[in-house]
């Protein structure tokens, strides 16, 4: 797997597992593949894949089952959904605004864009 430089690579795989869940490959209540098994497919160190996963436990996505699994929360659609929202406004929006200030671009061309682009 190919990980950016910017951005911590727990930080990734908490980004890849929510996309997941809100792209709804993986769904509420699901029992989620094993630790062993999502190091391998991310190909990345236990240690760091259990920071991620401790992470998405403290976001209400996972909850672990003692000696049976990581399973989804009954709430874990909405919560990655909100997570993925609140990382979005944090992280991409700054960005883009102030791209479409050196740019000179108005929201109302946004605006525009964005509807011609919604009815594609």
């Amino acid at each position: 797997m190919d990980f950016h430089k910017n951005k911590p690579i727990y930080i990734q795989i908490v980004d890849i597992l929510a996309q997941k869940v809100v792209s709804k490959e993986w769904t509420n209540e699901m029992k989620i593949p094993t630790i062993k098994e999502l190091a391998k497919s991310l190909d990345v160190n236990h240690n760091t894949l259990m920071r991620s996963l401790e992470y998405l436990q403290n976001e209400k996505i996972l909850f672990a089952k003692r000696g049976v699994g990581l399973f989804l929360t009954p709430d874990s659609y909405a919560n990655a959904l909100a997570l993925m929202r609140r990382n979005f406004y944090d992280t991409q929006v700054p960005e883009f605004f102030e791209t479409m200030n050196t740019l000179k671009i108005t929201l109302g061309e946004m605006i525009d864009l964005y509807k011609s682009n919604k009815k594609k």
